[in-house]
């Protein structure tokens, strides 16, 4: 307990005769004053120095430092060495004084009676003593001994008068500093109370993503591997620290808001995670957790120091400070300093601020939503920063309120309109446009860019939109997207590519100009209205075209082919693709009826009645047979399937991260990083057993279920209406009559979207169950390093045209019969 401080003191007088009661009374009040001084200004403890060391094993060292005692009484030590000992027995003048009238003997002597325990005791000896009962410290001599230094106080009689002389007459007090070694088991809490305890919590550390690692394949792995991290012991954990560093602090932190759920945070906590643990948004669960550790480990971190003392107890260590265990470094044993000066939990402002973040971390638990959202990219910072330095997510409720918790330090500067948040613009917290719209300001001090807002929307549309706010604003990353599908034996419907096919675009674009030149030239030529007329006109040319509801002359028939062919080559290789199997059975067919024509004119060419009609027909059916780019299309088509399948291998979940160490989940990227989007694609067996399409009965094209529509356009976006087994067999044939009859009927864009539509339901595993929704990002992640090029670009090189011999029918004598 605190001792009474001294209330009065005497003042003196002329000629007033003094006894030793009035000027023991004078010093008593200045002494104490001044011991208050170091304990109430100060603190007490070991301030610096009094470290521990052993130049050799049988030595010791004490190095210099300072300390004050729980008295008020302040030790000064130099630097020693030691490497004797002796055995002592302190004195009975510091362990029972007699004393006479004096208050400041009075307030501090009787505090030694506590060391009687100590009585015998170890004492060390410097290297350069001459005691002569010093002992050489052995090895192993420190095993199990703490090292004290003892302030001894001696209260000295010095009434020595002889019969002439009392001069001496009195008392004097005595301090010396005894470094002691005490056997562990002599301390006791009789001889050395108990500390305040040190406010020291355990932060809390969540697991990784995926570690130790998992094969992930499907979404469903993905997702799954969120949960885990999710788990009871992982809840139980946060919660548990949670509750008690509230109740640590709850005396000392202002009731503003109800903090009932800091009791017990699991309840709440559980609440959430089991309504939203089994949707695409179960990322959010785990950065939520990760926001509600952080918020936990700022307030730990608010205040490591040891706690400070205003009323300091006077019995703690009186007359000692402990310097440790001598054998090892273990402060445990060690007098720590508590300060007396106002700290941080102690003063009014430091207090608000931990009170804020005690509130902010209720508004977190309290206030978790996810809603659809349009995608946003917001600066912020990972790393060692602490959660009030970095934007507000996207997933909490009640912005206006959080916000002036989020930050506490820029709360008490009235400037928390600074704080960045996704919902910055519309919240209206500020009105600064460079935190409305921190991209088109100085983005240098953010090391991490949050992207939100992009689960649950199509991949393609997502990354498109994210791709376009990256390059209006030149932000430092790359997007990629990976399908959680397993492809081992299937490969994705290669219409749904929509990325640089490299060279083979470019031979593509060689092969169509050469076709296109042919074709459309041979058109022309047949539709120039007199040779037109004579065609017409030419016996030669049987019926060679009649099919169902069709009829047409033969050159009305090979002219549509002609036709379907050149309007075939699209300028994308991508959407050539789409109608690639249709165009080679178009170019068969023009081929083949070539070659009729060609060979029933060329037998008949001798009794032909116009010679030189029938040779020029003959040379441009030989150009149309000649241009011979039918293999350069399959060899195109081949090389687009092999990079295809490479590239579908390598942009899946499982050859990605297999291939790519360091894949972390931010909810962001770091700047210079790759940022990942996770959707599915092909592991589907529910798809759209109908599609309406008005049955035209010009185009006669098959349907399912047909019904008539607004538009006379004959084409409709696919619904679903119902699963069935054998749909994707009436796909298919859907998508062969529609090759078969629409070209020349429909124009070019509506055929790019039937095949589209009809390509999107295409699928290969009717086996595999369906887990999320298709082509939609279901989680996201990032490289911290740039990753993977535009595509890998296959060196595709084109065969010469092949060059006609002079061997039948290519070339024959008879060619050259005309009449001159």
């Amino acid at each position: 307990m605190k001792t009474q401080n001294p209330s009065k003191y005497p003042v003196f007088e002329a000629d007033q005769v003094l006894s030793q009661k009035h000027l023991n009374r004078a010093i008593s009040y200045l002494e104490e004053q001044d011991r208050l001084t170091r304990v109430g200004g100060i603190g007490v403890g070991i301030i610096c120095g009094l470290e521990i060391s052993h130049p050799q094993p049988n030595q010791i060292t004490i190095s210099c430092g300072t300390a004050i005692t729980s008295l008020g009484y302040q030790i000064n030590w130099e630097e020693k060495t030691f490497s004797y000992y002796h055995s002592i027995e302190l004195s009975a003048d510091f362990l029972a004084p007699k004393f006479i009238d004096g208050e400041y003997l009075e307030l501090t002597l009787p505090h030694a009676k506590k060391y009687e325990p100590l009585k015998n005791s170890i004492e060390l000896l410097p290297t350069n003593t001459l005691e002569v009962d010093r002992i050489a410290i052995p090895n192993n001599f420190f095993k199990d001994k703490i090292v004290i230094l003892l302030l001894e106080t001696l209260l000295i009689d010095e009434k020595n008068c002889v019969t002439t002389n009392c001069e001496d007459k009195g008392k004097r007090i005595e301090f010396k500093i005894r470094p002691l070694l005490i056997s562990i088991n002599q301390l006791n809490p009789y001889l050395f109370s108990e500390y305040p305890k040190v406010m020291n919590f355990e932060k809390i550390s969540l697991p990784r993503y995926n570690v130790p690692h998992n094969q992930l394949i499907t979404g469903l792995d993905v997702l799954n591997e969120f949960k885990k991290n999710l788990a009871d012991s992982v809840i139980s954990n946060v919660s548990d620290k949670i509750s008690l560093v509230y109740k640590s602090y709850k005396s000392i932190i202002s009731n503003t808001v109800d903090f009932n759920v800091l009791n017990n945070p699991k309840t709440a906590l559980e609440t959430v995670i089991n309504a939203n643990k089994d949707s695409i948004h179960v990322q959010y669960l785990w950065d939520w957790m990760s926001d509600i550790s952080s918020a936990y480990n700022e307030i730990i971190e608010f205040n490591e120091r040891n706690p400070s003392l205003c009323c300091v107890d006077e019995t703690m260590f009186p007359f000692h400070v402990v310097l440790g265990k001598a054998d090892d470094d273990n402060i445990n044993y060690r007098t720590p300093f508590f300060s007396t000066q106002n700290s941080s939990l102690k003063n009014k402002q430091k207090r608000k601020e931990l009170s804020l973040l005690f509130e902010r971390l209720v508004h977190l638990i309290k206030f978790w939503i996810t809603e659809d959202h349009v995608i946003k990219i917001t600066p912020s910072f990972y790393g060692d920063f602490p959660l009030s330095e970095k934007s507000i997510p996207f997933y909490y409720d009640h912005i206006l309120e959080l916000n002036k918790k989020w930050s506490p330090k820029k709360t008490g500067k009235n400037k928390n309109n600074e704080i960045l948040s996704y919902h910055s613009e519309v919240a209206g917290y500020t009105t600064l446009d460079c935190v409305k719209k921190p991209l088109l300001y100085d983005i240098e001090p953010y090391n991490f860019f949050r992207i939100e807002g992009h689960i649950g929307k199509n991949y393609q549309e997502a990354i498109k939109e994210i791709i376009a706010v990256k390059e209006y604003h030149n932000l430092p990353f790359k997007v990629i997207a990976l399908n959680a599908a397993d492809l081992e034996n299937h490969t994705p419907n290669i219409t749904t590519f929509e990325g640089d096919w490299g060279e083979i675009e470019l031979n593509y674009d060689l092969v169509r100009r050469d076709w296109e030149n042919v074709i459309g030239k041979s058109i022309e030529w047949i539709l120039y209205k007199d040779v037109k007329k004579e065609i017409d006109n030419y016996p030669k040319i049987k019926p060679y075209f009649n099919s169902g509801r069709f009829r047409k002359n033969e050159l009305d028939l090979f002219i549509t082919y002609l036709k379907r062919g050149r309007n075939s080559m699209v300028e994308s290789f991508s959407e050539f693709l789409k109608f690639y199997s249709s165009f080679i059975k178009t170019y068969e067919k023009i081929e083949d009826m070539a070659r009729n024509y060609r060979e029933n004119i060329f037998q008949n060419l001798g009794q032909d009645e116009n010679k030189i009609f029938a040779e020029d027909l003959i040379d441009h059916l030989d150009e149309i047979i000649m241009v011979c780019q039918k293999g350069e299309f399959r060899a195109l088509y081949q090389a687009a399937m092999l990079k295809w399948k490479e590239i579908s291998q390598n942009l899946t979940v499982k050859k990605f991260f297999e291939t790519h160490s360091g894949i972390e989940h931010k909810a962001g990227v770091n700047k210079g990083g790759t940022f990942i989007l996770i959707y599915e694609s092909v592991n589907k067996n529910r798809i759209s057993s109908e599609i309406m399409l008005n049955a035209n009965p010009v185009t006669g094209i098959a349907s399912v279920d047909a019904r008539p529509l607004t538009s006379t356009t004959a084409l409709a976006v696919p619904v679903i209406r119902k699963e069935t087994s054998d749909c994707n067999d009436k796909l298919i044939k859907i998508k062969a009559d529609f090759e078969r009859f629409s070209y020349n009927i429909l124009p070019y864009e509506y055929r790019v979207s039937f095949m589209n539509h009809v390509n999107r339901y295409l699928f290969y595993d009717n086996s595999i169950k369906e887990t999320v929704v298709q082509n939609t990002v279901i989680a996201d992640f990032y490289l911290p390093y740039i990753c993977c090029g535009e595509g890998d670009n296959i060196n595709f090189i084109l065969e010469k045209s092949k060059v006609g011999d002079f061997n039948h029918p290519d070339f024959n004598e008879k060619d050259f019969n005309t009449p001159q």
